[in-house]
């Protein structure tokens, strides 16, 4: 109610000062506000802690003040305030970088599922492989973003100068490749980890009931370990999404696209209200996202763990 009575206070001054000012005004909000609305999240993630048994009563919560939000956002109530302003002069820019931000992330992420789940498994199956392998992972995730983004550019460039064909789909030094390629390398870590912890977790007792009951080494895997595993990957695959989301932002440096795009062109500009344009939405997407994970880990762990776990 918070954050949704500081909207409001905002649409409403911003209104007033308009008439008075001039259509052409710029009016940002003052720091005061963003502080208000700060206490407000922190609020709601204080109570969220308390409804941990409750996963759809936790989505609703924390998307009923971004509902009322986005309800006043496309009435116009907010069409006085600078930052929508800059939005409605870049809306279709805006539309675009947004679903190219999306593409990136999600792909991304797609890309971390199918290379570290099988690889989750093999260091959990294969002990000689577990260090090597979690090594590389580690070893990556201590370069800087912003390197990493620049350590695609020569050798990418470098390929697609020598095969031709690669140029023609796109795969060069700058764009979309290297993006996908540095940001599904940052989100194989908590994919992998999960995976091998998820496994290592599990009850040998557990197993070797299913093996007691006939099943074959296959289908204990399938229908004991995948279930019981699920939850903590899932945890694993929120945990770089949201990574993954921001992360995108600094793709736009080397070309790639996405929210921040505005970021950097506010930062060159030092426009403010340019760079919130970026950021803004970025933060909400990836609360939204971690949100709507947090649903779907609950609604994967079976029944027998939360009744354990609200037994704790």
């Amino acid at each position: 109610m918070l954050v949704v009575l500081v909207f409001i206070g905002l649409a409403i001054t911003a209104k007033v000062l308009s008439i008075k000012i001039g259509p052409i005004s710029r009016i940002s909000p003052a720091p005061g506000s963003w502080l208000l609305l700060l206490s407000g999240y922190i609020l709601i993630v204080s109570s969220l802690k308390d409804l941990k048994g409750r996963p759809y009563l936790n989505l609703l919560i924390s998307l009923s003040g971004l509902t009322a939000v986005t309800i006043l956002l496309f009435a116009g109530s907010f069409n006085d305030i600078s930052i929508i302003k800059e939005y409605l002069v870049k809306q279709d820019r805006f539309i675009q970088e947004l679903i190219q931000h999306l593409y990136l992330s999600i792909f991304a992420v797609l890309l971390a599922i199918l290379i570290g789940i099988p690889f989750g498994i093999l260091t959990f199956r294969r002990k000689k492989l577990e260090k090597p392998i979690f090594a590389l992972i580690n070893i990556v995730q201590t370069i800087p973003s912003l390197a990493l983004f620049g350590l695609m550019i020569a050798p990418l460039s470098l390929l697609s100068h020598s095969v031709p064909f690669l140029r023609k789909l796109g795969i060069q030094g700058i764009g979309t490749a290297p993006a996908l390629i540095a940001l599904t390398l940052y989100a194989l870590l908590p994919i992998t980890r999960n995976t091998y912890i998820s496994l290592k977790m599990l009850d040998s007792s557990v197993i070797e009931a299913g093996i007691g009951m006939g099943m074959t080494t296959h289908q204990v895997f399938l229908s004991v370990e995948v279930p019981l595993a699920l939850p903590i990957i899932t945890t694993g695959i929120r945990t770089s999404t949201v990574q993954a989301v921001g992360n995108t932002t600094v793709a736009a440096l080397i070309g790639a696209g996405g929210l921040g795009t505005f970021i950097f062109q506010g930062l060159g500009q030092a426009v403010p209200d340019l760079i919130l344009l970026g950021a803004i939405p970025t933060i909400i997407l990836a609360v939204f996202i971690d949100r709507s994970m947090f649903v779907i880990t609950n609604l994967v762990t079976p029944m027998g763990i939360k009744k354990q776990k609200a037994a704790e």
